[in-house]
């Protein structure tokens, strides 16, 4: 397992501002948890990626037109969710991006100023360098509601203690509901301890609309999200917190994050949870095994938008406000 993007990168997150690994926030258990699923997840996978279907687009190397995706409720979208901080520009594309102290700049081709589809041409969405770790992301697509199906991310890490480049392409399926259906991953690349190339998938499951489940397979390992609904919580504005994300993804990628809760990741699922369960198995080494459960509370606005959402665990909790602009 190459040691740079995936062990010290996700150690970071751990202690970064992002979903539910704040440092302050005392729940070992959980870090352990999450950590192992996402080592995983983007190391550990040895799954052949699906192919594209003609609903869910085409990947090209153009810039790719991009505008507001049919996702978005009466104009209501996310400005903070989950430590992700966006700016808009004034047609309602995104400008740029704050995620755990990285600043993420959306690059265009051109601009209009009328509010039709497409607004903009996306090229390139590119971080500030933090510490040694850099990422662009390119190749983008759409598919006619606006939900990204593809894009390539390039991470370089230039720590003279361990270098590495990476290159992942992501190819997205959604359902006839326009939610997510399937992730699949193709990942290369080459560190100080030679070069190394796999792919993933990750599945999701819903209940008439609702999600009930993301999972993560390989031969040996499996690493899966369940949620349960005690409650008839109405996710009005297709809100999509982290928590709601496939922990690999979440943890190694900050254009995913920002695609999340900016609406470019498809429907969210059509209720809010209220337990997240994850569990992790390993066939090879049973030591790993675990199941941990959470528990998930939500404050809603005037508007039933969330404004802030809680995650405990034995006693212990963390909140993570939200905050909304409309279009």
């Amino acid at each position: 397992m190459p040691k740079g993007y995936r062990n010290k990168k996700h150690i970071n997150y751990l202690n970064s501002n992002s979903y539910i690994m704040k440092k302050k926030f005392e729940l070992a258990n959980l870090s352990k948890n999450l950590l192992y699923c996402v080592c995983f997840s983007i190391c550990a996978l040895n799954l052949t990626a699906c192919d594209d279907d003609d609903e869910n687009g085409t990947q090209g190397n153009n810039p790719a037109p991009i505008g507001i995706p049919s996702s978005v409720v009466d104009g209501v979208r996310a400005t903070s969710m989950s430590g992700v901080d966006v700016t808009y520009n004034e047609d309602g594309t995104i400008k740029e991006a704050e995620v755990d102290g990285n600043t993420l700049v959306f690059n265009y081709a051109s601009s209009r100023a009328i509010k039709v589809d497409p607004i903009r041409s996306l090229i390139s969405i590119t971080s500030s360098e933090r510490e040694s770790e850099r990422w662009i992301a390119s190749d983008f697509a759409f598919n006619t509601s606006g939900f990204v199906t593809a894009y390539k991310l390039k991470y370089t890490d230039t720590d003279p203690d361990f270098r590495e480049e990476m290159n992942i392409a992501y190819t997205f399926n959604y359902n006839a509901d326009g939610q997510m259906q399937k992730i699949s991953m193709k990942t290369d690349g080459k560190d100080d301890e030679g070069s190394y190339s796999e792919s993933g998938e990750i599945n999701y499951t819903y209940n008439n609309k609702v999600l009930e489940k993301i999972e993560a397979k390989s031969k040996n390992i499996t690493c899966s999200q369940t949620y349960e609904y005690t409650q008839a919580i109405k996710n009005t504005y297709n809100a999509m917190p982290l928590l709601l994300l496939p922990e690999a993804l979440a943890s190694d990628d900050c254009v995913f994050n920002v695609f999340a809760i900016t609406g470019y990741l498809g429907n969210a699922g059509a209720n809010l949870p209220t337990a997240m369960t994850i569990k992790n198995t390993d066939l090879e080494d049973p030591s790993e095994n675990s199941t941990e459960r959470y528990n998930l509370s939500y404050t809603l606005n005037e508007n039933n938008a969330i404004s802030s959402y809680t995650l405990s665990r034995y006693g212990e909790t963390m909140t993570f406000p939200c905050d909304w602009t409309n279009f």
